[in-house]
């Protein structure tokens, strides 16, 4: 796949740690094509005070909103996907990204875009969502997007 320069100039770019590069740039690039997103910040270069707490992986603009953007994959290795895991992971990374948002030097509204590995996994995430307290699902965009390849890159 081609990607765009900004995305490619991501994947090229230092990152925080981890193997979720691949995710982030994907992430963009789908925001890019499908929205018309502009990169404005990677991972390294946003600004947080205090520093060492959770950060968002990139800001975009899209639609004139600038946009903090996290980036997560739903999946579980050999096993089912049940609701405990979803409802960890959607607490884990919403809290995460309210914790960046209220650190950040810049301001933005905030997004969750997830990958999940099926349309299965997709609903998971839908019905322990609307179980949320409210504090934790505040005001944050969570986009799920399904990969129908089982063995994408993406996921492993």
């Amino acid at each position: 796949m081609e990607l765009s320069d900004r995305a490619r100039e991501m994947a090229e770019c230092k990152n925080a740690g981890g193997s979720s590069i691949q995710s982030e740039v994907m992430s963009f690039e789908l925001f890019h094509r499908c929205f018309g997103a502009t990169l404005l910040q990677t991972e390294m270069e946003i600004g947080y005070f205090p520093r060492g707490g959770p950060m968002v992986d990139y800001t975009c603009e899209m639609f004139g909103v600038r946009l903090g953007v996290s980036v997560t994959r739903a999946m579980k290795y050999k096993a089912e996907f049940e609701n405990e895991d979803a409802e960890r992971l959607l607490d884990k990374k919403l809290t995460g990204i309210i914790d960046a948002t209220t650190n950040a030097v810049d301001k933005w509204c905030k997004v969750l875009h997830i990958w999940a590995t099926s349309a299965k996994v997709a609903d998971t995430l839908a019905a322990v969502y609307k179980d949320l307290c409210p504090e934790v699902r505040q005001d944050t965009v969570v986009m799920v997007t399904v990969v129908t390849q089982p063995h994408h890159p993406l996921f492993r």
